[in-house]
């Protein structure tokens, strides 16, 4: 390899797809400079290794073999939940947003060491680590639903490593052998289902309240959950300005199997307009007409979740015992039923999914002229019964 005119590089054109090779720099000084490249995510990751003749060409495939090999088994556990986060976004699930958060919020951040850790050496012991310290500050529940989440990204990487169809898809191999997150278990006392739901009388002190030291976006929202007959918040608020439509909404479906995933429409009431109608003079050149400080996003479940305990421990004796945001779901559930609505149309307000073969695979029917006559009527029923002010 004689130098040039100007620098080249020539490949050892060794070493499998994916593990990465050695590199020869021949510079123009005749110094000729060893690297160690791989492909990574379409990006290449380049390490010097040494100049030849120092560190000869055997010592230099050496270091090559055992940094392929690290590389081959070492994604690191940020790249994973990379990974895992671009599969959901790429399946349109609404919760994609949300799991980046938490893996940011819980992971990422309070756990540097680790998340640079290659995938493959991750144990069950620094899952506890992980999950120990959000339950040393308090979180309860929610340590649960990160614990599902890694397990998944873990899942995610395994299909990839075993999935001939997946495998090198995206360029990452993570040499995972066994999914470290299923040694660590699910702290069940937090898994109970609730009960809590509000009366009609409660839900009235509820709306009426509003905002009471909220903002009127989050007023707004807590309003427009309602109205709607308890959509999930967190696939609501996954819904740009794009997909309000004069009468409807969509939202995104992040229940379903991949593949499976809809939007199913909800029709909008006077309830619901005039919470848009009071919002379009905030928020009307937003991307989300529900946006956070970030006029560019939606406001998080986190901060909706947050505003709704405050609101109970700031109005206590109004109520008969304390609620979450988790609960006006299905103190909707509960009230529908009460003012007249088939538990049919209830679901299918509420986006539930339908199990069985003839709804799955036949019924394509969207249901939206029952569902629209079914919100009119709870609309109606919200002012007469639960005297809701307008």
């Amino acid at each position: 390899m004689k130098p040039g005119e100007s620098d080249y590089t020539r490949s050892d054109q060794r070493g499998s797809r994916g593990s990465g090779v050695l590199v020869v720099k021949v510079k123009t000084t005749g110094v000729k400079e060893l690297y160690y490249v791989r492909y990574v995510q379409q990006k290449i990751r380049r390490k010097k290794l040494g100049n030849w003749p120092d560190m000869s060409l055997s010592d230099a495939r050496l270091l090559c073999s055992e940094a392929g090999e690290t590389d081959a088994s070492g994604g690191s556990l940020s790249l994973l939940l990379d990974s895992y986060v671009s599969k959901l976004k790429s399946e349109g699930a609404a919760s994609h947003d949300d799991v980046k958060w938490s893996f940011k919020k819980y992971v990422t951040e309070p756990h540097p060491e680790i998340a640079k850790l290659p995938a493959t050496l991750v144990e069950p012991g620094h899952i506890k680590d992980i999950l120990s310290k959000m339950i040393q500050a308090g979180v309860t529940t929610f340590t649960n639903r990160v614990r599902a989440r890694l397990h998944a990204a873990f899942q995610h990487g395994l299909n990839q490593e075993n999935n001939p169809r997946e495998y090198l898809k995206d360029g990452i191999q993570f040499g995972l052998k066994h999914n470290p997150v299923a040694g660590v278990p699910v702290q069940k006392d937090w898994e109970k289902p609730g009960e809590r739901a509000l009366s009609v009388t409660e839900l009235g002190v509820l709306w009426n309240l509003l905002p009471e030291e909220l903002s009127i976006v989050t007023s707004e929202l807590i309003k427009f959950l309602i109205a709607t007959g308890g959509q999930r918040p967190t696939q609501l608020l996954t819904s740009d300005r794009s997909m309000y439509h004069k009468d409807h909404v969509l939202i995104r479906d992040a229940k379903g199997k991949a593949g499976e995933r809809t939007a199913h429409a909800v029709p909008l009431n006077e309830l619901a307009l005039g919470c848009l109608e009071r919002l379009s003079m905030i928020t009307a050149k937003d991307a989300y007409p529900f946006s956070g400080k970030d006029l560019t996003e939606s406001i998080h479940t986190n901060s909706l979740s947050r505003a709704v305990s405050k609101l109970y421990s700031r109005h206590k004796k109004d109520f008969a015992g304390p609620f979450t945001l988790r609960d006006i779901r299905r103190t909707c559930k509960t009230l529908m039923g009460v003012a007249g609505i088939s538990k049919e149309i209830r679901d299918r307000i509420q986006g539930h999914a339908f199990s069985d073969v003839s709804s799955k695979h036949y019924d394509r029917y969207d249901y939206f002229k029952e569902k629209q006559a079914a919100l009119d009527v709870w609309a109606a029923w919200l002012v007469k019964e639960a005297k809701v002010v307008v």
